[in-house]
């Protein structure tokens, strides 16, 4: 029995039972596959299915906003993503009557659709021919061919999408897509892979010559940069200050608590914004209320938290009044609006929130 059939059948009979699974339907199998690329399944799942309750086709999705988007993103991080999602909607709205092309090239067009993406829904969605490259998938490429490159390297998509494509089982390329994920999520793990059960055993070139420790040989090129902030909370009466600037290292188009990075910066992309100098330099006496750390891709980031107070009882600053704050962020060309403690993670998806959230409420 060839390798591909092998795989076909294990799968028929131990693939998990998924929500996004049970119909081959286009527009749930893409938002599945975009929340999946930095979320497990049992974190993604409940998520997944909210948004498809409040969005369950593409036209609501087209007419729904940014912000209500982002609220039902929350948990699963890469708001960019959210955003792309929702403009991909509107395009499917306007330029496809609300389905997805089937032509790989008019799907890489998409917002935010990349090339693994294309390839899962239109092989999942549709059974056409395209192999798909993904972490796991590419761990059992790896493993199964002997390949010994780097899997972070230049190369080496290309190499391991060639090899993906030539593997492919033209009958079912759906269910061999699924499969080979499957496999790689479930038995040809990362650590102490389950080669005894694994349907590929047999010709599998690290299973037979014991190097499954040794492949794939990852190798990454990029450094932890560690990062000093500052958050201010800025409270009127009840409610509080969120900001959304033009040029951001991170948060960019998402309302957000001030913030700036501050001391030893490594290039221009970290550098404060003005509003976060202002704030910077007019809050110098206001003690820190407590610090959050953080992390965003290879970012690790620490934030001292300030807690500045315009107006109520008492002020704790003074010398800032509402409208000359809102007058400084009208002159730097900043949108800016005001939210009560119970609307702040709606507003401002992040966990980010949370974390200021629980210093203020200690």
């Amino acid at each position: 029995m060839n390798p591909q059939k092998k795989l076909h059948e294990w799968y028929t009979l131990h693939k998990r039972d998924l929500p996004f699974r049970k119909k081959k339907q286009a527009y749930p199998i893409w938002i599945s596959e975009v929340m999946l690329q930095q979320t497990r399944v049992a974190a993604m799942l409940p998520l997944f299915e909210a948004f498809l309750e409040r969005f369950p086709n593409p036209e609501s999705l087209a007419k729904s906003t940014e912000a209500e988007v982002l609220s039902y993103w929350k948990g699963l991080g890469y708001y960019s993503r959210a955003r792309n999602i929702r403009k991909a909607a509107i395009q499917l709205v306007n330029q496809y009557n609300g389905s997805f092309p089937k032509e790989l090239d008019l799907v890489l067009k998409l917002p935010g659709i990349g090339n693994y993406t294309a390839r899962a829904v239109l092989s999942i969605a549709y059974d056409l021919p395209y192999a798909v490259l993904d972490g796991n998938v590419k761990r059992v490429l790896s493993r199964y061919f002997g390949y010994t490159e780097n899997i972070l390297g230049p190369k080496a998509d290309k190499e391991l999408q060639s090899k993906a494509d030539g593997f492919l089982n033209p009958k079912f390329p759906g269910d061999h897509n699924q499969a080979m994920m499957e496999l790689g999520a479930t038995l040809c793990l990362p650590e102490s892979p389950k080669c005894l059960v694994c349907p590929l055993t047999d010709g599998c070139f690290a299973r037979i010559h014991g190097k499954t420790s040794e492949i794939p040989f990852r190798e990454k090129k990029q450094n932890q940069i560690f990062l000093l902030g500052k958050i201010w909370v800025v409270q009127k009466k009840n409610l509080f200050l969120l900001i959304k600037e033009k040029e951001n290292r991170f948060l960019k188009g998402m309302f957000h608590f001030p913030y700036g990075f501050f001391g030893d910066i490594p290039n221009d992309g970290y550098n404060p914004s003005s509003f976060a100098k202002f704030l910077n330099l007019i809050g110098k006496e206001i003690p820190i209320i407590g610090k959050i750390k953080h992390t965003i891709t290879h970012h690790k980031l620490e934030y001292s938290v300030f807690h500045v107070k315009i107006e109520g009882n008492p002020p704790i600053e003074k010398k800032l009044e509402p409208k000359q704050l809102e007058r400084e962020l009208e002159g730097l060309g900043v949108e800016y609006k005001w939210v009560g403690m119970e609307h702040l993670e709606a507003e401002f998806p992040s966990s980010l929130t949370k974390k200021v959230k629980k210093i203020l409420l200690y």
